[in-house]
């Protein structure tokens, strides 16, 4: 197999709230059609880091970064660079579902609709795609026109799954997606992860949730990068005595 290199490629980013650095010099690359786990204590900038890779960051008063991020070799934050393309090639799902307060069809058909897409026949086609691709298709192909809110929470996170999957992106980004879940939804909800053949990067505080699903795992700690490496590594020989502390419940 031809290694074509890394999907995401970050190369020593700062990243500054105002006066306060959240990111310390963090480097590393991801594969493409992997998952990555990003792990650590709260506050440690995992989740910055996350939105560092779609800009989401961009909405922030007094943000900056300094440094390289690639997504598929291209530099996001370069000066010809264009956030809205960059959010539909990275796609997005945060830590409580949030599916509009419309259809469970016009949830999934509201990227595609402003992106230009129209046709009813098309965004039918778009919309079965998105649901089995996010294995939600069986529990509501027959109810396509109710109300997205009243689904299950599991089911709801599923929608904004193939709400995200609408437009086809190549990397899904997800933070905390089960936190909110029971157990049954969030079983649901890894085994879409772990099956879905996608590039996708999560952060998760569930120790356990991300040796199930991760093939690599990056440990945060106080804004720094301090361990990266194949998930079976980090969880049972770190090189770093902070990571094994982490992972060991010392602290954190």
């Amino acid at each position: 197999m031809v290694d074509e290199g890394p999907i995401i490629s970050v190369k020593n980013v700062d990243f500054y709230y105002g006066s306060f650095q959240a990111l310390k010099n963090i480097s590393l690359d991801m594969r493409a059609k992997e998952v990555t786990a990003l792990i650590g204590p709260s506050g440690c900038g995992k989740s910055t880091f996350l939105k560092l890779l779609n800009r989401m960051n961009d909405f922030v008063p007094g943000a900056r970064l300094s440094g390289e991020i690639l997504v598929s070799g291209q530099s996001i934050y370069g000066p010809d660079s264009d956030p809205v393309s960059i959010r539909r090639l990275v796609g997005m799902v945060f830590q409580r579902p949030n599916p509009f307060p419309k259809s469970i069809y016009d949830n999934i058909c509201y990227g595609p609709r402003l992106v230009g897409t129209r046709k009813k026949a098309d965004l039918d086609l778009v919309v079965e795609k998105a649901l089995r691709a996010a294995a939600l298709w069986d529990d509501v192909k027959d109810k396509l026109g109710k109300s997205a809110l009243d689904l299950s929470g599991g089911q709801q996170q599923r929608v904004c799954i193939a709400r995200a999957l609408a437009l086809s992106p190549e990397i899904l980004l997800m933070d905390e997606p089960t936190s909110a879940l029971d157990p049954i939804a969030t079983a649901k909800v890894e085994e879409w992860i772990q099956e879905s053949g996608m590039s996708i990067v999560i952060v998760t505080h569930n120790m356990q949730q991300a040796g199930r699903v991760s093939d690599h795992t990056a440990f945060f700690y106080m804004g720094e990068l301090i361990e990266f490496g194949a998930t079976m590594d980090i969880f049972t020989r770190p090189r770093e005595e902070r990571t094994e502390n982490y992972i060991t419940g010392r602290f954190g």
